[in-house]
């Protein structure tokens, strides 16, 4: 029988390598983020982890399931993001000016 402090464990554990597998999958070598995406993809996989780990209604096997499907959200807009120009800029957003030629806008 698993108790609760080992059930903690084993899904903090998933976390950890999920976020690990992540990152190296992503070719980042840190949790800096890039972009907008690498924002969001940081704070919801943090609240999937922490929002999950002390819920003992969710099992590992739904845990394991909810952060294979965030990777596989975030993977899908990073290459689509990556080879579509209208895609980059929903989710990325487009730059805006501050300062033109030493003059604010």
């Amino acid at each position: 029988m698993i108790t609760g402090y080992t059930l903690i464990m084993i899904k903090l554990v998933l976390g950890i390598l999920c976020l690990v597998l992540q990152i190296n999958l992503m070719g980042k070598g840190n949790l800096a983020p890039n972009s907008a995406i690498d924002q969001v993809q940081n704070y919801v996989l943090g609240g999937i982890i922490g929002g999950v780990i002390y819920n003992e209604a969710i099992g590992v096997l739904q845990f394991l399931l909810v952060l294979i499907g965030w990777i596989i959200v975030v993977m899908a807009l990073r290459y689509l993001s990556a080879y579509n120009h209208h895609v980059k800029r929903i989710v990325d957003g487009s730059p805006t000016i501050v300062v033109d030629y030493g003059k604010f806008k």
